[in-house]
């Protein structure tokens, strides 16, 4: 090989992987932040290189709770109003919805096991003579988008995880968590907590699950290996979703009454950190591998997105409220894609 040809190899070789790094920041850069607003029956979606709006789609009434199957590229998006009650699926790759499924009234979250073709969607609340007569999650068939039956846990299904074929779920109406075996559905545990719980998160490699509190402005903790509550940790008011950077051994905790989220250690389950963000932060989602965090800010119909390396905000999306208020937009759930 002449001189000239080594040259060209080198120089070649050179070019390539200074481009690799680029690609794969910029194939990082372009995931989508997708925001359901609850009060203008949309989803917003946010390119996450630009921190901006490109497209709003259309759902049903009150969207709350959403999930995503990356491989089949759908996302699923829970229409929370009782008159409403349905899951719109939308496929990832034209933006359309492809299909509504009919679950239990007033639904608020949705879970999936991708795996096993099932979707688990809880269906929330029915209030009758002022009581919640609701404690059901609606099973679904992910190929059919139909509904195969029903899974009887506490009362006031609101949100759900699963861990190694365990689904959580937490039951605002008897202050309980419930664990599902996924492999024949049926509830193995229930687990005691000390208020009502709301959103749910699972540390798969530490096996534990987080659970907000909202009464007592806490986190609960759980050990995932016999199912019993290791901890309590004070985080502050209202204690709403919480999602987890593995990377980075972080929970983090929306407080809707602060205007804040709570950063745990889970190496300690510890408060180490508290950032102030936009009014009544609801949904979070977190992107370890770009050091960003982006909450739905319910009050003032925007996004705040935090560099999860110095947990400080470093933006702000403003989202479209609908025409009759500045409230109305009032944004709920985040998730990644």
């Amino acid at each position: 090989m002449n001189s000239m040809k080594k040259f060209r190899l080198l120089l070649t070789a050179v070019i390539v992987i200074s481009i690799v790094p680029f690609i794969s920041n910029a194939l990082a850069a372009s995931k989508r932040v997708y925001v359901s607003n609850a009060g203008n029956n949309t989803v917003s979606i946010i390119d996450t290189a630009k921190n901006e709006v490109v497209n709003t789609l259309r759902v049903g009434v009150w969207p709350a709770g959403m999930a995503i199957d990356p491989a089949a590229k759908r996302l699923y998006v829970v229409n929370s109003s009782e008159g409403d009650s349905r899951v719109s699926v939308i496929d990832l790759a034209s933006n359309s919805i492809i299909g509504n499924v009919k679950v239990g009234l007033g639904p608020m979250s949705i879970a999936l096991d991708p795996s096993a073709g099932i979707g688990y969607a809880a269906d929330t609340e029915h209030i009758v003579d002022g009581k919640n007569v609701n404690k059901t999650l609606s099973v679904i068939d992910l190929k059919t988008n139909t509904v195969k039956g029903k899974i009887e846990v506490g009362v006031g299904p609101f949100d759900l995880k699963i861990l190694d074929k365990k689904l959580y779920v937490s039951n605002t109406g008897d202050w309980s968590v419930s664990v599902v075996n996924t492999a024949d559905q049926k509830v193995i545990s229930t687990i005691k907590v000390i208020d009502t719980p709301l959103g749910i998160a699972v540390d798969k490699n530490k096996k534990k699950v987080y659970v907000a509190i909202h009464g007592k402005g806490s986190v609960s903790v759980i050990n995932a290996s016999d199912n019993k509550e290791v901890g309590v940790i004070k985080v502050g008011k209202a204690a709403w979703y919480i999602d987890i950077d593995p990377l980075r051994n972080r929970a983090y905790v929306t407080r809707r009454e602060d205007n804040a989220v709570s950063v745990i250690d889970t190496n300690t389950d510890k408060v180490i950190e508290n950032i102030n963000v936009g009014k009544g932060p609801i949904g979070i989602a977190v992107d370890p591998e770009n050091n960003r965090a982006y909450v739905a800010n319910h009050e003032d119909v925007s996004v705040s997105v935090i560099d999860t390396a110095s947990n400080k905000v470093v933006g702000t999306v403003k989202l479209a409220p609908a025409t009759d208020s500045t409230y109305s937009g009032s944004p709920w759930g985040v998730i990644l894609y």
